[in-house]
């Protein structure tokens, strides 16, 4: 069903479309992949999620496939598992302040032997290849879709078919532990959760509560762990498999078929413990390695975007991004983008 003002209010709270049924337009309904909730395996000890990675990997990896490595440990688990020689990418986005990953992430490379390549990303990556991802997802993008995508196209280049991904980890082990920081109630979660409240950035806002209202609960509460793993966890998923697969690649993605057989232990989480089942087996992975606290996939959206102005379109409120920070400003930037594709009145430069 056509809705593009749903569809740009969802887009500002969630970074996707949640709702397949609902798209911009005919011509541009956002693609999905293809999921199954059923094909996953229960775990509840790191020694179960360790046999099954190690039996996951072996029956999905050739000679054609690398690993996107970064600073964290979800991935450098994984890459414990492969064999010598492995090609793996490290994104490194250049701009001033910005993250280094790939310094931690050679150390795992070194470590396990494998053949490490870092890929820088510039803001003239996004303005090149955010265009050409839009049309292939027929939505806008999340920001991680750009470095993925130029990671994965040297990846081809290399003569690599398939990446293994850390994605899910986060999601289902306790990773967003701000998230999880409380037990929050129904309109607080709404709130704390949203990147952008739609009325905050649009002239023609429209509720999306709907969304959140698949998970709520009596007494205003909400299931925000269950909302975490399958309405946050997709939409992230949904933007590595358009980056990786307009890339003609394919994506290994071993986390996505765990499910904890147990309850969260939220109090080791808020006692500085995010996802204690993954660092007890990157501590048996990497006995001789300090372990490194949660790396967030940062781009520097604050750098790059410090000079832009503000969208010009009519949908949007003037003047609307001047509290924001570099993340939100992106995500008003791409929508504009987006939309400009859309109506083929051509495509954004930063001021």
């Amino acid at each position: 069903m056509k809705n593009r003002e749903y569809c740009n209010s969802c887009y500002l709270a969630f970074r996707w479309i949640p709702k397949q049924d609902i798209c911009w337009s005919e011509a541009w309904k956002p693609v999905y992949p293809v999921l199954d909730k059923d094909d996953q395996t229960s775990v509840e000890t790191y020694h179960e999620v360790e046999e099954f990675i190690e039996n996951y990997l072996k029956s999905s990896i050739d000679n054609e496939t690398g690993i996107l490595l970064s600073g964290g440990i979800d991935s450098a688990i994984l890459a414990s598992f492969l064999p010598e020689n492995t090609k793996a990418y490290t994104i490194k986005f250049i701009a001033k302040g910005a993250i280094d990953e790939s310094i931690i992430a050679s150390q795992y490379a070194k470590k396990n032997k494998l053949d490490h390549k870092v890929v820088t990303v510039t803001w003239k990556d996004y303005l090149r290849y955010m265009p050409v991802l839009m049309r292939n997802k027929k939505a806008p993008l999340h920001a991680v879709e750009v470095g993925l995508y130029k990671a994965a196209r040297q990846a081809n280049k290399d003569g690599i078919s398939k990446l293994v991904i850390g994605n899910g980890a986060d999601s289902t082990f306790g990773g967003m532990d701000k998230l999880l920081s409380k037990d929050w109630n129904f309109d607080e979660f709404v709130k704390r959760y949203s990147f952008i409240m739609p009325n905050e950035a649009l002239v023609n806002p429209v509720s999306i509560l709907d969304i959140y209202e698949e998970y709520k609960e009596g007494n205003n509460k909400i299931d925000y762990i269950s909302f975490l793993k399958y309405t946050h966890g997709l939409g992230v998923v949904q933007a590595f498999d358009n980056a990786i697969r307009s890339a003609d690649c394919k994506t290994i993605e071993p986390y996505e078929h765990l499910k904890l057989e147990t309850p969260l232990d939220l109090n080791r989480i808020r006692n500085g413990e995010p996802k204690y089942i993954l660092y007890e087996l990157f501590r048996k992975r990497y006995p001789d390695m300090m372990e490194v606290k949660k790396i967030p996939f940062a781009r520097p959206m604050d750098q790059w975007l410090k000079d832009w102005s503000g969208p010009r379109r009519s949908e949007f409120l003037q003047g609307c991004i001047g509290k924001m920070t570099g993340d939100q400003k992106y995500l008003v930037y791409t929508l504009e983008m987006f939309l400009n594709l859309i109506d083929e009145k051509g495509e954004l430069t930063n001021e």
